[in-house]
């Protein structure tokens, strides 16, 4: 599914929240980030671009700009704002703790925890 098309006349905002899938590009520096993000609702991976002083596969996102097309990239949602949030659900966790966030724990690891912990989980803090 593609993400929807809006005309240059329309300059209303939107809000995009989702779980970061994967994060592809973060300078620590300016904090520029590219990220793939599951969207809620309609669950295909979009990509979202913008500032953020740091991010974690894992991580929900939520995001207020445009869609925009970059000529080499592609459709990508072009954030003004982005705020991060700990993981809520359980794939959020594993992927946070497999993201390398806790040394030591890698995806395989991640996933014996979270399978042995299960809904325990969400009542601790991450």
């Amino acid at each position: 599914m593609n993400p929807p098309q809006r005309s240059s006349k329309d300059p209303s905002p939107e809000t995009l929240v989702g779980l970061v899938d994967r994060v592809t590009f973060h300078n620590p520096q300016t904090g520029f980030a590219v990220l793939r993000v599951e969207r809620r609702g309609p669950q295909d991976v979009v990509t979202v671009v913008g500032k953020i002083a740091s991010v974690l596969p894992g991580e929900e996102i939520r995001a207020v700009g445009r869609w925009g097309v970059d000529p080499t990239h592609g459709s990508q949602f072009q954030a003004e704002t982005l705020q991060t949030a700990r993981p809520s659900t359980l794939s959020g966790v594993v992927k946070y703790l497999g993201s390398g966030a806790v040394k030591g724990i890698g995806p395989k690891t991640a996933e014996k925890i979270v399978g042995c912990f299960g809904d325990k989980i969400g009542r601790a803090h991450v």
